[in-house]
């Protein structure tokens, strides 16, 4: 039998490869405020946004170890693609302003990547960085060419100008503020001369559900499906990452879930696989969607898709593992929930559930270090399952 901190030093060999083909080169930990619990993604995503304007080296460091303690955290991605942009002013200058050598660029690619696995964790998320990152490349210029101005002044033109820009800009800035009213009212003006405009009933569903109002975005999300056509790369293009069909459809699935219109969600989701066969998030939520209708059987199917899918994320092969344990089948959910750890041995939900397997396998010396490992890496607040950890091991034989 391994002991907990053999098992330890096993399961973090190959979390190096994982965690960087996931998020990038590796970060050391940073050094949190006293008392804060270092097993916590919160503490960090938390450490992170405080530093992400005046040390986005040290930001992206601790948004490197919230998504790790949390991999389901698409907040965390986007943060860390924020803060590795803001770092290197000449990367995030260079992605600011898009083109041809902004799409070639290795380096812009692999950090774009962090949203796209952050838009498939979660569609509706907030993207509040990018205001954050529009603001930092402007006071570098704006820095360069007025070196005695103050950073309030330099600020106040920055949002003067984009206040006073198209009703677009106007609009995304209202959003990145939080000021969605106003963002609203801005992209309705934007609708009235833009020849495509289904970016716009995208932008304006997004607000909707921030908003709540969760009939009106799916009405959004609906005419900004019917308006999307896909645009291919040219000499011209400036987008980096653009946002897919098969992206709209999912976000209108998950509001239909929100709604409890179960047939209109499987129906959205359903086209957004339709759209793009290799789509594993519309899977996960069609999984959670059937578990909501106690429906285990087609939430087994379809988390068994998604795992298949996206075999590098760990989030997918947890919920096939935990999905299997709950339906009495521990022996199958072994496999699964090892592969989790694989991929990112850091997140102790995947260790507590593969002790609940094992226990139930009659595999005791296994399940003792699982349960071991959980508690190493548990944050505090998770008091529940804590409990239960301590309880099993008393239990256990030794």
């Amino acid at each position: 039998m391994l002991r907990p901190l053999s098992l330890a030093l096993v399961l973090c060999l190959p979390a190096a490869l994982s965690a960087q083909a996931r998020l990038g080169p590796a970060e050391k930990r940073p050094k949190l405020t006293a008392g804060a619990d270092t097993n916590d993604a919160a503490a960090y995503f938390a450490h992170a946004s405080r530093l992400l304007e005046e040390k986005p080296e040290e930001a992206a460091a601790a948004f490197y170890w919230a998504a790790r303690l949390d991999p389901s955290s698409a907040e965390a991605l986007d943060g860390r693609r924020a803060a590795l942009l803001m770092k290197k002013p000449t990367t995030l200058k260079l992605y600011m302003e898009g083109g041809r050598r902004a799409r070639a660029n290795k380096e812009l690619r692999a950090i774009d990547s962090l949203q796209f696995r952050a838009l498939r964790l979660d569609p509706l998320y907030f993207r509040k960085y990018d205001h954050i990152m529009l603001m930092d490349y402007y006071r570098t210029d704006l820095r360069r060419a007025y070196p005695t101005a103050s950073s309030s002044e330099i600020d106040l033109v920055i949002r003067d100008y984009l206040t006073r820009g198209s009703h677009y800009m106007r609009g995304w800035t209202f959003y990145a503020e939080g000021r969605m009213a106003e963002a609203l009212e801005a992209y309705g003006m934007a609708m009235k001369n833009a020849k495509n405009k289904g970016g716009l009933h995208l932008e304006r569903a997004r607000v909707m559900t921030l908003q709540g109002h969760l009939p009106k975005a799916v009405e959004e999300f609906r005419l900004a499906a019917d308006a999307y056509v896909k645009v291919e790369e040219d000499k011209d293009e400036d987008v980096v990452f653009y946002n897919s069909k098969a992206l709209i459809e999912h976000s209108a699935g998950v509001l239909y879930a929100r709604m409890n219109q179960a047939d209109s969600a499987k129906a959205a989701l359903g086209r957004a696989i339709t759209e793009d066969l290799s789509y594993f998030a519309a899977h996960l939520e069609l999984g959670r969607l059937a578990l909501t209708q106690k429906d285990t059987a087609t939430a087994l199917s379809e988390f068994a898709l998604a795992a298949e899918l996206a075999a590098d994320e760990p989030i997918a092969h947890y919920l096939q593992g935990m999905t299997l344990v709950a339906a009495g089948q521990p022996a199958e959910a072994v496999a699964p929930l090892k592969q989790a750890i694989t991929l990112e041995p850091m997140y102790a939900g995947s260790h507590f559930v593969l002790g609940q397997a094992l226990e139930r396998t009659g595999d005791a010396a296994g399940a003792r270090a699982a349960y071991t490992q959980y508690l190493a890496l548990a944050p505090r607040r998770d008091l529940e399952r804590r409990d239960v950890a301590k309880q099993r091991l008393a239990a256990l034989p030794q």
